[in-house]
């Protein structure tokens, strides 16, 4: 019996090696196997070097192509991340993007995920969400109410039913890297003026998610600590439009709008008199930076005082 346990013992470690020489860990723990958190995902290409680069080179390897996570990516290694993204059906770059280490972050399997599981895919889900913009998202391993708002978001922009629950066609949307994170696809404008307009807001939007986590700080305007006015100033400076670093002066800028038309990316104030602003992420959200101990986070804009809104761009 004690041979026999010991012949199943060297059959199970020649099969984990097996994964090992493939650059996969067995599948239950693959996705500790590469480094997957960074604050930001950073575009990596032919000539990048560094840690993001190692972590695009071993989860590239994971995907079961021979590729060396040495920290310099090659032209070989971009020639086996066109076949990667051919396989999910992103365009052939070469070029590690944001779609890009979505995908490769979700590559896996596709277990069913709930309120209160634990593990190692939990942390993929986690981690590949936050590749996708949500930063609140370290990977604990935990699926908790941080990890719900998350997918609930991502249901809601891709016109899944928000059920907060993980499943196969939740996992082949973050596995395909096509992911709409957090709303709707606007409708295209008409008008050019209108065009530039959106991508402008779209833009301050953007940069807003990007900081979401990050810490406040009383006059702070980057790039780790925000109060309510440096972070709204901080999105329209990505979008190329300057703002006073003031919520009273932001609310000069632009034009006044109804409450019933707001769009993403407009500016909200709150009190009276003002001294509070955030910009709108849609579906009554906006995303701010609050008080000393609260990080930048989405909320409820009927959890404060409502004053009024601009549309800057």
């Amino acid at each position: 019996m004690g041979k026999f346990y010991r012949r199943l013992g060297a059959v199970a470690a020649t099969f984990a090696l097996g994964w090992a020489a493939l650059g996969v860990a067995t599948p239950a723990a693959a996705a500790a196997t590469c480094e997957t958190y960074f604050k930001s995902y950073n575009t990596v290409k032919v000539g990048t070097k560094g840690t993001q680069t190692k972590a695009a080179q071993c989860l590239i390897r994971r995907s079961k192509r021979p590729v060396r996570a040495d920290g310099s990516f090659s032209a070989a290694d971009a020639a086996q991340l066109r076949q990667f993204q051919r396989s999910v059906g992103l365009a052939r770059t070469g070029v590690v993007n944001d779609p890009t280490w979505i995908a490769l972050i979700s590559y896996g399997s596709r277990p069913p995920l709930s309120v209160g599981d634990r593990g190692l895919h939990v942390i993929r889900l986690q981690r590949a969400l936050r590749a996708a913009g949500y930063k609140t998202l370290t990977g604990t391993g935990f699926y908790g109410s941080r990890t719900v708002t998350a997918v609930k978001a991502v249901q809601r922009g891709n016109g899944f039913k928000a059920t907060g629950i993980v499943g196969p066609k939740f996992w082949r949307l973050l596995q395909s890297g096509k992911l709409k994170p957090g709303k709707k696809a606007s409708a295209p404008r008409p008008a050019v003026a209108s065009a530039r307009a959106s991508n402008k807001a779209a833009v301050a939007l953007a940069f807003a998610k990007r900081q979401l986590g990050d810490s406040y700080g009383y006059g702070a305007t980057g790039p780790n600590r925000w109060d309510c006015s440096g972070l709204t100033q901080g999105a329209y400076k990505a979008a190329g439009v300057k703002l006073p670093h003031s919520a009273r002066g932001q609310m000069k800028y632009g034009k006044a709008i109804a409450k019933r038309s707001l769009r993403p990316g407009d500016l909200v104030f709150f009190y009276s008199p003002v001294r509070h602003v955030a910009i709108y992420a849609g579906s009554g959200k906006v995303i701010h930076a609050s008080r000393p101990g609260k990080p930048v986070a989405y909320i409820k804009m009927a959890y404060m005082p409502y004053a009024g809104a601009r549309r800057i761009a």
